[in-house]
């Protein structure tokens, strides 16, 4: 009996040993597994903060080049206007040099007529000569009236040269416009494919 009492203390013992290791062991294990996930926490919200700079900073820089954007649309449209109006204004003088020239080609045509008739008056001039006298005269009338009629052509088409390079000039200011938009077009659609989808903006929406 004395045996079987110290066996039995023995493994008591023995059996509460084991119990006392295994719950330091545990406990040993738990306070490293919640040092791990507090270390993989701080990280995370490392991560997270610089993650969330850098989206505070796309946003400003996508912000800037939507406006930018916009003002060059605004640009854009006011150009458009000049031009239209340029041209109209262009449509208008090549109007009134068309009929300037009709006016020019009538007066030449009634020239004509009214040389035809002074050489006729010239003709009879030993019969007339106060008719001739008053043939010449308008003669020279309508030579006055064709210089005039010459410079006023001759002025509508400089005009108009300066119209048609104004013209010029706007559509190359035009043309270098789109180029600037198209760029900014790219670069928009750069700085939103670097963005996820979840935090996209609403601008690049469609681009």
């Amino acid at each position: 009996m004395s045996f079987l009492g110290r066996s039995l203390h023995t493994g008591l013992v023995a059996l509460v040993l084991l119990l006392a290791m295994g719950t330091v062991g545990a406990t040993m294990y738990y306070q490293y597994s919640v040092d791990s996930l507090d270390q993989q926490n701080e990280q995370l919200r490392e991560r997270n903060s610089e993650l969330e700079e850098t989206l505070s900073e796309t946003r400003e820089d996508l912000s800037a080049v939507q406006a930018e954007l916009t003002a060059l649309n605004n640009s854009l449209q006011q150009t458009r206007g000049d031009v239209s109006q340029v041209s109209t204004s262009l449509e208008e003088t090549e109007a009134q040099l068309q009929e300037t020239r009709q006016q020019l080609e009538n007066t030449r045509s009634t020239l004509e007529q009214r040389e035809e008739a002074l050489q006729q008056a010239r003709d009879r001039l030993q019969t007339s000569e106060a008719e001739v006298a008053r043939l010449e005269n308008d003669v020279e009338q309508l030579e006055r009236e064709r210089r005039n009629l010459v410079n006023r052509v001759s002025n509508l088409e400089s005009e108009r040269d300066v119209l048609i390079q104004q013209n010029d000039e706007l559509e190359e200011e035009l043309r270098q416009l789109r180029i600037e938009r198209d760029n900014l077009e790219d670069d928009l659609q750069s700085a939103c494919a670097e963005i996820s989808e979840a935090d996209e903006p609403a601008a690049c929406n469609g681009v």
